[in-house]
């Protein structure tokens, strides 16, 4: 952390009152099971959990201080009014107190790997030390929290992913990041159920602009019917908007601005041959193979159709070049797409599905649609229950075949992957 961890610091950065001695800690831990002797224990709530529950046994486990809505006996702890509200308090002080370059990434698809590839990056220019990226795909309000409680005097960078389901969550997270720089990775079709429209998303994912320092830069591929408003959120600032949508030139963008910022030298030959490589992320475009020696491809970790179509185009673009690691040609595999439902997409959730399937079945020589049904009746299409996915593949895998798996959390496609590798 960037103050010095005390309780003392901790009661009155977060609003708390201290019923304890001035003790120094290690850590804040939120889970119970982790606590480590030392750590000071802030137990959180939601709509079907409540932290509270767990207080005994996180003094059991070593904590030397809880963090509390309720008086408690003999024990050392801070009381608070609200858990939650002492998380954002003390997160908020971390974010004034660094003197780094703050990074926020939205968007409809590719937040987490435009995190990912930029930590890398910058990772092996200043050191592992000075470098800090949110934790995994925790890109709500409690995540952006905890990863700012994560940042130390030796980062010189943080990147940080935030994200969005409802009207206003973009805003609330971007209030409390402020950052520098702000990267919109694209605008699709992806939580329209909280959202409503195409223009719903574009008016969320914007507003990180609007909280961007006014000394800082907005970055972003943006539809062209949405330019307009890009511009206008981020006012005074300075913009680099496009509409080309190419993952690659809005990466290298950031890669110019940033390097400007921290005053590092870097060749366009150079970034452009960083970006050629493949950053793995997990569940996301992985190329893997199973026990039969069948290609796979985990494209699992979610989807919307968006992300479908961008995935698409990659499996093409494969056609070009041999298979990594393989030496085959994709034209040459039989192609299966093992295709989930997609969530959040509320009224136009069955005319994307649709539209999806259709794109699906043009490209693969089989498409297995597990749990859900549409209108469509292509001869290469086959409507499933997820419990015969299994037999099904089984008959036609083998060292010539490419299976492509992707669809939303719930489908949980990463367990059917998991059967074959």
């Amino acid at each position: 952390m960037l103050f010095k961890k005390n309780i003392e610091n901790l009661a009155a950065f977060g609003g708390g009152k201290m019923h304890s001695e001035n003790l120094d800690f290690k850590d804040i831990v939120f889970n119970s099971k982790d606590i480590k002797k030392g750590d000071v224990f802030l137990p959180l709530k939601g709509e079907n959990h409540d932290g509270h529950k767990f207080i005994s046994e996180a003094y059991s486990l070593g904590a030397i201080c809880v963090v509390s809505e309720k008086k408690i006996e003999n024990q050392n702890y801070i009381l608070v009014e609200n858990t939650n509200t002492f998380l954002e308090k003390i997160a908020r002080k971390q974010r004034n107190l660094f003197d780094g370059l703050v990074i926020g990434i939205t968007g409809s698809n590719g937040k987490t790997t435009t995190k990912e590839t930029l930590y890398k990056y910058y990772k092996n220019k200043l050191g592992e030390e000075n470098v800090l990226k949110s934790f995994g795909n925790y890109n709500n309000f409690f995540g952006l929290c905890f990863s700012l409680l994560k940042l130390r005097e030796s980062h010189k960078v943080g990147f940080f992913e935030i994200g969005t389901n409802n009207v206003g969550e973009i805003a609330k997270l971007a209030e409390v990041l402020r950052m520098n720089i702000s990267i919109i990775t694209n605008i699709g079709y992806a939580h329209l159920e909280g959202l409503k429209s195409l223009k719903g998303v574009a008016n969320e994912k914007t507003d990180i602009y609007a909280f961007t320092e006014d000394s800082g830069y907005c970055i972003g591929n943006i539809p062209y019917e949405f330019l307009k408003l890009g511009k206008k959120k981020s006012h005074k600032k300075k913009n680099f908007l496009s509409t080309e949508n190419d993952p690659k030139k809005l990466l290298s963008k950031a890669i110019e601005i940033i390097n400007n910022q921290l005053k590092l030298k870097s060749l366009p030959e150079e970034v452009y041959r960083f970006l050629d490589q493949k950053i793995d992320v997990s569940g996301r475009f992985e190329i893997k193979k199973s026990k039969s020696k069948a290609i796979i491809i985990d494209d699992a970790y979610n989807a919307n159709p968006d992300s479908f179509l961008y995935a698409f185009q990659k499996i093409l673009d494969l056609g070009i070049s041999k298979i990594p690691f393989e030496k085959k040609i994709l034209k040459n595999l039989k192609r299966i797409c093992v295709m989930g439902k997609m969530g959040e997409l509320g009224e136009k959730s069955e005319e994307l599905h649709e539209y999806i399937l259709k794109e699906a079945s043009l490209i693969f020589d089989l498409v297995y649609v597990l749990d859900f049904k549409t209108n469509l009746n292509e001869s290469n299409i086959q409507y499933m229950e997820r419990e015969n996915i299994k037999s099904k593949l089984n008959e036609n895998i083998n060292e010539d075949v490419l299976i492509f798996f992707k669809g939303s959390r719930s489908v949980k496609m990463e367990n059917i992957i998991d059967d074959l590798i």
